[in-house]
């Protein structure tokens, strides 16, 4: 057994598929994708609470998320942490409903 596979097996709701894409037939691309039901019900539950007055918790952020924000390099952009808080996309793992 590979690393990732023991690596895989250590992070329950995670798991990888092979992608054949028509567009690129010589690449092998892996795909991870990460079950994100919990987040969704922990959201939900969230969102049943008072909110803090100084502190106030808008939203549950999924690991898949934080790790494309370090890829893609908005980790530490507060506009566009606001901009995918407000996707309607991602509205279900929101625990505060107005915008930010």
């Amino acid at each position: 057994m590979g690393n990732r596979e023991i690596l895989l097996e250590a992070l329950p709701g995670w798991r990888e598929i092979a992608v054949f894409d028509e567009l690129r037939p010589n690449d092998f691309i892996i795909k991870t994708l990460e079950y994100c039901e919990p987040f969704i019900e922990r959201a939900k539950m969230l969102s049943e609470l008072n909110p803090g007055e100084d502190f106030r918790h808008v939203a549950v952020i999924p690991q898949s998320v934080l790790d494309r924000s370090h890829r893609e390099g908005w980790f530490n952009d507060r506009e566009k942490w606001s901009e995918w808080a407000n996707d309607s996309a991602n509205s279900k793992l929101r625990t505060w409903p107005g915008r930010i």
